[in-house]
């Protein structure tokens, strides 16, 4: 019997190129298999202050990704002026340390992750939301809208009214807050804040201080952890343009973000975003901040009953903005615009 002759050599060539392709698409498939975040696996616990129900913290795996504050928080020592809630403290890393900043000594109005305005004109009067003033201009909270969880993450909608002077309640706050789940380069939390003024017309400007614009959506990050190391006190600083040098004010961009070398933390702005593109506050000389400024030194004119939709992303991510992939996971939520 002869011995079996070889393949053709255009066989062996096409049998060659299936194997490659079906190893190509075998790499390819565990690669995303990798990227993607998990199924969710989020829940709800409601955090107590005294005998009142003031918080909601949601969990991933039983790890704390963020606690929205809907009752008032007033630490011993300050004045009822200084009362505040409705916002986001603490936001966690992906390893569970805190980020943000509540109260602190050098700003007492930051709060965490806020949204607030330091010049707001409504019926006849001059407040803000963003220093205690008077007559007062306070986010009181209504009710809850929804929460819920699904594979996808986690997602509540809270109701909250902008009352002044204690009294009348001159805009209807819904603020949407949908947590996604964490690929092994961060984690996308997407916001919306949509503001309805009731009983009449308001308007909104920033800070004209040194013109620096800011309010709005704004990102109070630690100064240092919980040995006194510095966090975000001199962390990097980087943009769609490149790294900040030095503190920076008015310049418009897409996105910015804080970095240490264990992680950062980057603020997204859709473009539907009234204004786009915003100019920032990017500072990091004496904590880590982030603020899309908004309406900046313009005025915002807001009309009776019609809402304006501000929509965010926060990302948290791991190590540098390259290393977490910031810029292509902005390139992914500008494509979808967010919620």
């Amino acid at each position: 019997m002869s011995p079996p002759r070889p393949a053709p050599a255009p066989l062996r060539i096409r049998a060659a190129v299936f194997f490659f392709i079906l190893a190509a698409a075998a790499l390819a498939f565990l690669v995303m298999k990798a990227s993607r975040a998990p199924a969710s696996q989020m829940s709800f616990v409601e955090v107590r202050e005294g005998s009142a129900v003031g918080a909601l913290t949601v969990l991933d795996r039983g790890r704390p990704v963020l606690t929205y504050v809907h009752g008032d928080r007033l630490p011993e020592g300050l004045g009822p002026e200084q009362a505040r809630s409705c916002y986001i403290h603490p936001l966690y890393s992906l390893d569970g340390e805190v980020l943000t900043e509540d109260f602190p000594a050098d700003h007492l109005h930051h709060h965490g992750l806020f949204w607030a305005w330091p010049a707001v004109e409504v019926r006849g009067a001059l407040t803000q939301s963003w220093h205690p003033a008077e007559p007062a201009l306070r986010q009181r909270f209504v009710r809850w809208v929804e929460r819920e969880v699904t594979d996808a993450g986690a997602r509540f909608t809270v109701e909250n009214a902008w009352r002044l002077g204690g009294a009348e309640d001159v805009a209807v706050e819904t603020v949407a807050v949908r947590v996604h789940g964490a690929s092994r380069f961060g984690r996308a939390i997407d916001i919306e804040i949509a503001v309805k003024p009731v009983g009449g017309s308001l308007t909104l400007r920033g800070a004209a201080e040194e013109n620096k614009g800011y309010g709005g959506l704004c990102f109070r990050g630690r100064a240092f952890g919980p040995a006194g190391e510095p966090l975000f006190k001199g962390a990097a600083m980087t943009t769609d343009e490149g790294p900040l040098e030095a503190d920076s004010a008015g310049r418009p961009f897409l996105w910015a973000d804080l970095s240490t070398p264990k992680g950062g933390v980057a603020v997204f702005v859709s473009p539907d975003h009234p204004g786009f593109p915003l100019p920032w506050l990017v500072r990091n000389s004496y904590a880590g901040i982030i603020d899309p400024c908004w309406p900046g030194l313009d005025t915002a004119s807001l009309k009776a009953d019609v809402p304006v939709f501000l929509r965010y992303r926060v990302y948290v991510h791991r190590r540098d903005a390259r290393s977490g992939r910031v810029g292509q996971a902005y390139a992914a939520y500008a494509a979808v615009r967010g919620l």
